[in-house]
């Protein structure tokens, strides 16, 4: 947990920009004092590439400050998107996330990512819990624009409690192992 006055973007990396994060574990993660982006490798990742990564523990929306119509949490990265300059790849790719997500009443929350915008899921997979009533919210993904894709890449609908369309493919907790 961090002071309030520093919790807008919170993981690992607060935020990433033009990064390659690879072979990376982070276990039993505890990220409960965000309220605007939180993922547990990153809160807001910008062009980034995210490959064989994997994350456990807890992210959770909370405090008065929460924005009940913006805020974003996903249980490895919050928000991911590929910015329009330049010629980047934007790819989660052979990841993972067994971590729980509580959206504190936030809007966009993911099991994996809470909001994806042109980037590109790969082969990669949440198991944790989705603590979430919002519409935007989903056992991989919460919230995926038309410029998202997501591919070969699964859910846990059992333990997530949510049963998502186009946001990934939902399994058993059997089918899962």
């Amino acid at each position: 947990n961090r002071p309030s006055n520093h919790n807008k973007y919170i993981g690992f990396f607060g935020q990433t920009n033009y990064a390659t994060i690879k072979n990376l574990s982070l276990t039993n993660v505890n990220f409960t004092n965000a309220y605007i982006v939180a993922g547990s490798f990153v809160g807001l990742s910008r062009s980034t590439t995210i490959d064989n990564c994997s994350a456990s523990g807890i992210v959770a929306l909370s405090g008065i400050a929460v924005n009940y119509s913006t805020s974003i949490a996903g249980g490895l990265v919050g928000y991911a998107f590929c910015s329009s300059s330049g010629s980047s790849t934007c790819t989660i790719r052979n990841s993972y996330s067994t971590a729980s997500v509580d959206s504190g009443g936030g809007i966009y929350i993911g099991g994996l990512v809470g909001y994806i915008t042109s980037t590109t899921i790969l082969n990669s997979y949440s198991t944790g819990s989705v603590e979430s009533a919002s519409s935007n919210s989903g056992g991989l993904v919460g919230h995926k624009t038309s410029s998202g894709t997501v591919t070969d890449s699964f859910y846990d609908k059992e333990t997530s409690g949510k049963a998502d369309t186009g946001k990934g493919t939902g399994k058993t907790t059997a089918q899962m192992k």
